[in-house]
């Protein structure tokens, strides 16, 4: 009992503070350790994801989808002949060309990623043409390639002299040339449709290649062009090209085209490049849910990062108030409560930083030509995570520069 009464439990309890030493529960360490790493997780997924997307509207698809038109037909229960179908069809073509603001309009019975057709192909020399891979095609009017913006890299686009009756002709893809012809030039080349005994077809052109079924790599997908009036498609629709924004003709385009259907048969017209960012859906989802959940972490852990070196400066007062009472620089002050942040930044990194590595084989083939390791995307992250780190510590670092020497040494 004397030697209780002798203690000084007064001094026992400040003793802690003056002794620089401050408390830190590891429950708040814990959760804030876990904030970091959980904002370099969804930020490197962001980055990933971001990239892949920039990677696929990098993609040369061949055709310029933004500019043009989509004009599909509904007939319901209007039943026409053959001749009348294709008569109606080339009345849109003309009024669809008549429309203000439309530069170029095509007949087409296939669309990139929503369909094609496809006929047995014989070429001299080749025992399985199909075995080289799939062969689809467009039956087009003249203005197809203006039309699409795909370019005709040799030799001659669809032309009004490629008539019924008119020796049959065909434009290729560049890729489809060089599986049938490889090393040759296919201008002139012949090539049979559904029986090795049908006419010639000759190659009149060699266009640039498109992607028609998906955004990925297409080495095993080919693709060539008819003129519709040697093929007279029944079915089908139009594409048409607007001289600047496509969206803005949509309605007149409509309206006027449905003046020539019959009955109770209907146009309906859509941007192409609808079809087309709805391949890129998986990509442009992913950038931005992790995005918009990794810039809400790194708020979360910048609150945090805040939170705890606020809490850390006023437990050490004390000891800050010592420090600069010996002459100690504010600066250096400013140096050791940053030091602190960043401290815990990089441990958060660290451990986000093997999250995302580990994530890797999961997340690798949702993204796009596009390494889920990339080096560029984990240093952007970790600038930045280390960036909020400063900027949340700055004013607790400025705080306890500023402390008043007396003030701290006398606050117990």
């Amino acid at each position: 009992m004397a030697q209780v009464r002798r203690g000084n439990l007064t001094g026992d309890l400040k003793s802690g503070a003056r002794d620089g030493t401050y408390q830190r529960t590891a429950l708040r360490t814990v959760l804030l350790l876990l904030q970091s790493a959980l904002s370099v997780v969804l930020l490197v997924g962001a980055g990933l994801f971001v990239q892949s997307l920039r990677n696929v509207r990098q993609v040369r698809l061949g055709f310029d989808a933004d500019s043009v038109l989509l004009v599909s037909l509904s007939m319901r229960d209007v039943r026409l002949d053959s001749a009348a179908k294709v008569a109606l069809r080339l009345r849109l073509l003309q009024a669809a060309k008549a429309v203000p603001g439309i530069s170029h309009a095509t007949l087409q019975e296939s669309v990139p990623f929503a369909g094609s057709s496809s006929w047995p192909l014989y070429v001299t020399g080749i025992d399985s043409v199909s075995k080289l891979g799939e062969f689809d095609f467009n039956p087009v009017s003249t203005e197809y390639f203006a039309t699409m913006g795909t370019r005709i890299v040799r030799g001659r686009g669809i032309e009004s002299t490629d008539s019924d009756g008119a020796q049959r002709v065909a434009v290729i893809g560049a890729s489809m040339g060089a599986a049938l012809w490889p090393g040759k030039d296919p201008i002139g080349r012949c090539m049979r449709f559904a029986s090795d005994s049908m006419p010639c077809t000759y190659i009149v052109g060699v266009a640039e290649d498109i992607h028609s079924h998906t955004i990925e790599d297409e080495s095993k997908s080919f693709f060539y062009y008819l003129p519709a009036a040697q093929w007279r498609p029944q079915e089908g629709g139009l594409f048409v090209r607007a001289h600047h924004d496509a969206s803005r003709l949509v309605e007149p385009v409509r309206r006027r085209l449905q003046r020539e259907m019959p009955g109770t048969s209907f146009v309906t017209v859509t941007q192409l490049g609808d079809i087309v960012d709805a391949q890129m859906r998986s990509w442009i989802v992913g950038a931005t849910v992790f995005t918009a959940f990794g810039m809400l972490a790194l708020v979360l852990a910048a609150v945090g990062l805040y939170s705890v070196i606020a809490y850390n400066v006023t437990q050490r007062k004390h000891e800050l108030g010592v420090r600069l009472a010996l002459g100690a620089a504010r600066g250096g002050i400013v140096r050791l409560v940053v030091t602190e942040s960043l401290r815990f930044a990089l441990a958060g990194i660290a451990i986000g930083s093997v999250a995302s590595l580990a994530g890797g084989w999961w997340i690798g083939p949702l993204l796009f030509r596009q390494s889920p390791r990339d080096p560029a995307v984990f240093g952007l992250v970790t600038i930045a995570l280390l960036g909020v780190a400063v900027a949340a510590s700055w004013i607790p670092a400025l705080r306890a520069a500023g402390l008043d020497p007396k003030t701290a040494l006398q606050s117990d």
